[in-house]
């Protein structure tokens, strides 16, 4: 076996030997360079790669797969696939090439002249990666499988002894893992905002070195993958009678100690390259974050601002003209989309929210009939926070297929974040596992940290879903049946405004569903108009969805409405808790005490009732067993609802339950008012009241009038 060029590193005792050498070395890679045009998204084909170069060396780590079709290209006039091929040829004409391994080395770089630093350096390991992985995977499973075997015939890798290659083999692996590790110092460097590390003359000083290095750790990483693969032909092109010549005299021959000495002498050197190169991308990087945190704070509070884009260029545009994707055509979308616009950027996990949470807010948002009022003037940008700096197969998974199904914006490339941006999200919003809505009004200011329980409360009418307007909304509300079911089905909701007698049930009871509906068709048969809708139980079993959806099938409330009343209902409750501890509303005691009580009730097993009509503060709660007695009572009470109406004739059969219970308010009713139609209900008992006519002198007035 031939040796493919003498790479052996031996540690230099003259500093500036070694220093003619580096310029040497950097001055003749620069020549090679020509401009940055062609771009590659590095991170994900880095990792495809790293993951053969893991796998090849009987790593037992995880694997993320991705095909060539989701790794992006940038003004390349040729496929990722081709320039690989390319590449591929000309490593194996490398191999072949009597000309010496420097020269050889440089004319890969030339083919790669166009490319920026970080794709030269990804797209030599991958070529590499392609033949190293088929050659190591052939050697694994031939032995134990026939294709493969076939293949290792024509390949000449039918061997049967690998002691004598040994040394050689782990030589290689330990070379190769000093590649990659250099490659990911390349990525690195190379993904950093720099400028904001460039203020003075040090810095640049500074910056000078560091691409030293740069150039050094590519033409380093490009010559070792040369002399891997010539190693790996050597290997290929020896027959079974080398190799075993080779294991019995192996103690007497230094063919096999030359090539391993050649491998991991070249390793150390680019150990070496890596160490110093990291240690300034690390120095950088600590840098930039903090410039950048500090910068984001300074924006995030500064209400002199003309608008959003500086603060929307610092989050997502530092590294991408083009960083965010429009789901429903799939085109590239700049940051001069959302200008002068309310931005809710919709922070979670790559996975996005919970079903029913995703599909609520789908509705309120996009396809509420109001929203087309609004839809000009804001955008949802989902923005995707992995737990951890590398994104997993799963997550790669979710996101593509969400961001694709999703009405809404969504960064491209989230995986990129910058780590700035990601602190800032975790440590200032207070980012977890639950979802963040945090709105940015149209100059880039937080008008509210977390709108998310407000829009799927309101929907469109919470608009522009600031903390002032959510204050607002309260105060203007009243616990009523339309307050409950809004949001939860649009048809529903054009019913309940339209002051139909609409009575919410609650129950985990299957048999006492079915009594109860025995009860309302006796109703119905008598002529009273009532609309019943089951929500079932917080906890309800598939069981109890089915037998819901089939009650429910005439007001179409499915099992997913179902899930939606019961989400808004919770969200109800936060969003009056989170509004109240910031500053006390109206209505702030009465609205938390009715929806804790329907929770609590639920929480309970208790089956419930509430009777009422649209917006109107009028309404009747029942529980347990008083919802069949009073049903039972029908004929008693029936014939008041035409005077009384739905809910003042069901008061009224109560409070002859409970005459025991005293209550002495009045209510005064001006006469220039005109006397009040229908009847009139108690703020404090909730009973019909009685009515009397009351006269009273006004002295002071007539003696205005004379």
């Amino acid at each position: 076996m031939e040796s493919s060029g003498n790479d052996s590193y031996t540690p230099q005792s003259s500093s500036t030997k070694q220093t003619v050498e580096q310029e040497f070395i950097m001055t003749k890679t620069l020549l090679t360079h020509e401009s940055d045009e062609h771009r590659v998204d590095c991170k994900i084909l880095f990792q495809a790669m790293e993951n053969i170069m893991l796998y090849a060396s009987n790593s037992n780590n995880a694997v993320d797969v991705h095909t060539l079709d989701s790794i992006e290209n940038f003004a390349m006039e040729e496929t990722l696939e081709h320039a690989i091929y390319k590449l591929s040829r000309a490593i194996l004409w490398g191999c072949h090439n009597t000309t010496d391994i420097h020269t050889r080395t440089l004319v890969l770089l030339e083919i790669l002249r166009n490319y920026r630093w970080d794709a030269k350096v990804v797209l030599i390991l991958t070529a590499f990666a392609i033949s190293y992985g088929e050659f190591r995977l052939i050697l694994k499973v031939y032995p134990n499988n026939a294709l493969a075997a076939s293949v290792a015939v024509l390949k000449n890798l039918c061997w049967r002894n690998f002691e004598a290659l040994r040394p050689q083999f782990k030589a290689m692996e330990m070379l190769i893992k000093e590649m990659v590790e250099l490659a990911k110092c390349v990525l690195r460097f190379e993904c950093l905002p720099l400028q904001f590390v460039l203020n003075d003359d040090h810095d640049c000083t500074l910056m000078a070195d560091a691409k030293s290095n740069i150039y050094l750790a590519t033409y380093w990483i490009f010559r070792s993958t040369l002399t891997s693969a010539s190693q790996i032909t050597d290997l290929i092109a020896m027959n079974q009678e080398q190799v075993l010549f080779l294991f019995h005299f192996s103690w007497n021959s230094n063919i096999t100690a030359n090539a391993a000495w050649g491998l991991s002498s070249l390793a150390i050197r680019l150990s070496g390259i890596s160490s110093s190169l990291r240690m300034q991308v690390d120095a950088y990087q600590e840098r930039i974050e903090q410039k950048l945190y500090e910068k984001l704070m300074v924006l995030l509070k500064d209400h002199t601002k003309v608008d959003n884009q500086e603060l929307l260029h610092l989050f997502f545009s530092l590294n991408d003209d083009l960083p965010l994707k429009d789901s429903s055509s799939q085109e590239k979308v700049g940051i001069s989309k959302l200008k002068q616009k309310v931005v809710m950027l919709l922070v979670s996990k790559p996975d996005l929210l919970p079903t029913e949470q995703t599909l609520l807010l789908l509705q309120q948002t996009h396809e509420h009939p109001h929203n087309k009022n609004i839809e000009q003037d804001y955008e949802i940008l989902w923005v995707p926070v992995s737990p951890s700096e590398t994104w997993t197969l799963d997550e790669h998974i979710s996101f593509d297929y969400l961001s694709n199904s999703l009405p809404w914006l969504s960064i491209r490339k989230p995986w990129l974040l910058n780590s700035a941006v990601a602190r800032m999200i975790r440590e200032e919003w207070k980012f977890k596992e639950k979802p963040l809505l945090v709105v940015l009004d149209p100059l880039g200011s937080v008008s509210n940290y977390n709108a998310i329980d407000m829009v799927l409360i309101w929907g469109p009418k919470a608009f522009p879903f600031s903390n002032s307007r959510e204050r607002g909304l309260w105060e203007e509300e009243s616990w009523n049946v339309k307050l409950m079911l809004d949001g939860t089905d649009h048809f529903l909701t054009q019913m309940v405004e339209g002051s139909q007698n609409i009575c919410i049930c609650g129950s985990g009871n299957l048999d006492w569903i079915k009594e109860f509906e025995s009860r309302i068709k006796k109703l119905k048969n008598v002529g009273l108009q009532l609309h019943v809708i089951h929500v079932g139980s917080r906890n309800s079993i598939e069981s109890m969805r089915t037998t819901l959806a089939e009650i429910n099938k005439d007001s179409f409330f499915t099992p997913i409405k179902v899930q939606f009343f019961w989400l808004r209902l919770e969200k109800i409750k936060d969003s009056i808790l989170q509004t109240g501890q910031i500053q006390t509303f109206t209505n702030y005691e009465t609205l938390l005490k009715q929806v804790s009580e329907l929770l609590d009730t639920d929480d309970h097993n208790t089956n419930w009732a509430v009777f009422g009509r649209g917006s109107s503060k009028d309404f009747v709660m029942l529980k347990g067993n008083e919802i069949l007695e009073f049903l039972d009572r029908a004929p008693d009470w029936a014939k008041k609802v035409a005077a009384l109406g739905f809910v003042g004739a069901i008061r009224s059969a109560d409070d002859e339950n409970n005459r025991a219970a005293t209550c002495d308010h009045t209510t005064m009713v001006p006469c220039d008012e005109g006397m009040v139609q229908g009847p009139v209900v108690c703020d404090k008992c909730k009973r019909v009241m009685s009515q009397y006519v009351v006269y009273k002198c006004d002295g002071s007035k007539s003696n205005d009038q004379g």
